[in-house]
């Protein structure tokens, strides 16, 4: 018996849904023209595309009597039209008043989507925006024809209706040779700032030249027709139809649920024993590279560019600069860079407080900065890139480095460390992501109440990946985030613990080593050191750290995997032995089925079995996790 339908359903619900998903096209757009008329390389064609971005949401809104949408977009387009009309885009100054009412319109269309009411307060803080817009209006550009009789009585008129830039226009003028003094060849340019506007300065004109004399310079015929460039030339954008997010994550999970029948496929095959030149053996390699193929390109639907996300980072840079009274230029690299939207929208976070704390801490005061021989203009480079199969993000600045020995006081006073601990560079780095840690001494709208890098830290952790620190003092601070490409599925490597089958992800193993008994040092109670590359560096027993055995008093001929972590945070992890590397799906855990903090996933074998998925960056499993305080150097230089 079929449903019957709910009378109380909206059935403008799908196309709503539709409208909401092409407003975040149209702001990004919107986003792309402001930033570039911020940056002065924008023309008239960006005022056009600002103002068919505003124009589309306001003819949207006012579809679905959306009507504090539509209201503020019809002011906000009454702003742009002025400089659109007069056929001069905005100058830099004049985008600031312009982003703040675009970041108001984003914020009215979510508002709109979540169907919550704009209160009255807002209101009239709205009307309050659109007014400092308004007062950014562009000037009218006018021209004074060479031999135009009374010239000099119309340029006195137009000061009396505002404020008056003009330009002596030399253009007619001939040569010495052809030069006739009877001739008036001199033209002026007049540029006009004035609150009339429309009919009314049309009006003013008229009663001070009835004669016409004075030419209002005409907009450029793209300007006059926002649509005539769309027109002129076909699109060279490829076809796209919109697809729920739910059903793209619906269809990634069959294709796990693909992989993983492949793999019992394989695993069978080899158990009943098929050749390997076998009919069924070579059907199964084709199904495995088509499986792959269409894993790939399931996730390429999931892939999105960081640019949108690079875009927020600048405003946040250009506002917490404004914040500290500094001038800080970022620099975006590699903003077509794809990634996972999941990956996408939890890096929003971390890269806030990357950026912020850049601004606030790394970066010099332009005195400071003049006296060190260094641009006034501090700068903070934003970059993304694909690197063996991973993501890298790089934050880096131009300014006074980490002041380590103020870090190490500092994690004294807090009593993070001992008193007589002697860390290395990179472990008084790895300080930052203390939680409570700051290094500021006083509280700022910024920064300084020990909230930030150890945020950082547990958000990149938890997308699987790391981070680590490079500075040099009085040059400045890199800090690279290596993520990888999808939450989905793991390129990993499979290792036997205990009669345990467990997975590691394959971009955090470094190298694979032998352990051999006179390499490993004791340290005391659970505590282990194992010499590698003239160093020591930190040794867990993997099947003590999951409580499937107890402490082992011989690891000699065991499987070390060396994980290369944090900067110089890199650590061996001992095993039993080593099965292969493959592709993994990725299954999450719910709360209380892990029993430890290491355990970040599950997968499902070719066998049918369940492998836990192993985190090498947890804090349990990294140098430190028993405390800086117990630990005088991690690594220890060991020389040659």
């Amino acid at each position: 018996m079929p449903a019957t339908p709910d009378p109380k359903a909206d059935p403008m619900a799908d196309i709503k849904a539709g409208f909401f998903q092409e407003c975040d096209e149209l702001l990004e757009s919107l986003a792309d023209g402001l930033e570039a008329l911020r940056t002065g390389t924008g023309d008239a064609d960006s005022v056009n595309a600002v103002f068919r971005a505003v124009h589309s949401i306001k003819g949207g809104a006012a579809a679905f009597a959306l009507s504090d949408l539509t209201d503020f977009a019809h002011g906000f387009e009454a702003r742009l039209m002025a400089f659109r009309d007069a056929g001069t885009p905005p100058t830099p100054a004049d985008v600031p008043a312009l982003e703040r009412a675009a970041d108001r319109l984003a914020a009215l269309v979510a508002l709109a989507a979540r169907g919550d009411e704009v209160s009255e307060e807002d209101r009239l803080s709205d009307a309050s925006l659109l007014s400092d817009t308004e007062a950014e209006a562009a000037p009218v550009a006018l021209s004074i024809p060479p031999g135009a009789e009374g010239a000099r009585e119309m340029l006195k008129a137009l000061g009396a209706l505002g404020n008056v830039s003009v330009t002596c226009d030399t253009g007619a003028m001939a040569d010495l040779a052809t030069y006739d003094p009877d001739r008036l060849t001199l033209g002026w340019q007049v540029s006009l700032s004035t609150e009339l506007g429309g009919p009314m300065l049309d009006a003013a004109l008229s009663d001070l030249d009835p004669s016409g004399t004075i030419q209002r310079s005409a907009p450029s015929q793209e300007a006059a027709t926002p649509n005539a460039t769309a027109k002129a030339a076909p699109s060279l954008q490829t076809p796209t139809i919109r697809v729920g997010l739910d059903r793209v994550d619906k269809l990634i999970n069959l294709v796990g649920e693909l992989v993983i029948n492949q793999a019992m496929l394989s695993r069978s095959a080899e158990t009943m024993g098929a050749e390997p030149n076998s009919d069924h053996m070579i059907g199964l390699e084709e199904l495995m590279r088509l499986t792959r193929d269409l894993q790939d390109s399931v996730m390429q639907i999931r892939a999105q560019p960081v640019k949108p996300l690079f875009q927020r980072m600048a405003r946040i840079c250009r506002e917490a600069a404004d914040l500290g009274g500094k001038n800080v230029e970022l620099v975006t690299e590699g903003q077509d860079t794809e990634i996972d939207k999941t990956v996408i929208e939890r890096l929003s976070d971390p890269l806030t407080h990357m950026i912020r704390n850049a601004v606030d801490h790394a970066i010099e005061s332009p005195a400071a900065r003049c006296e060190k021989g260094k641009p006034e203009v501090g700068r903070i480079t934003l970059s993304a890139s694909h690197r063996s199969g991973q993501v890298i993000l790089e934050v880096r600045d131009d300014g006074r480095g980490i002041d380590r020995d103020k870090v190490l006081a500092r994690a004294r006073k807090k009593g993070l460390i001992a008193p007589d601990a002697d860390l290395t560079p990179a472990e008084i780095d790895l300080l930052l992501f203390k939680p409570g840690f700051s290094t500021a001494d006083q509280v700022s709208e910024l920064s300084g109440r020990g909230v930030g890098m150890d945020v950082v830290r547990a958000a990149i952790h938890n997308l699987g990946g790391r981070i680590s620190i490079e500075s040099r003092p009085g040059e400045g601070t890199t800090f690279e985030i290596a993520l990888p490409l999808t939450l989905a599925v793991l390129d990993a490597m499979t290792v036997g613990v205990a009669d345990q089958t467990l997975v590691l992800p394959l971009s955090t193993i470094h190298e694979t080593i032998t352990i051999r008994d006179q390499d490993v040092l004791e340290l005391g109670p659970g505590q282990r050191m194992l010499r590698y590359n003239g160093r020591a560096i930190t040794l867990f027993d993997l099947g003590e750290e999951l409580g499937y055995h107890g402490r082992r008093s011989d690891l000699d001929d065991r499987v070390a995997l060396i994980t290369a972590g944090d900067a110089a945070a890199t650590t061996a992890l001992a095993i039993d032995e080593i099965f292969e590397q493959r592709q993994v799906v990725i299954k999450g855990l719910q709360d209380g089925f892990a029993t430890a903090s290491c355990v970040a996933a599950a997968t499902i074998l070719g066998d049918g079995r369940i492998a836990l998925i192993i985190d090498p960056y947890d804090p349990s499993l990294s140098p430190g996790s028993a405390g800086l305080q117990q630990k005088s150097a991690v690594p220890l230089d060991l020389g040659g």
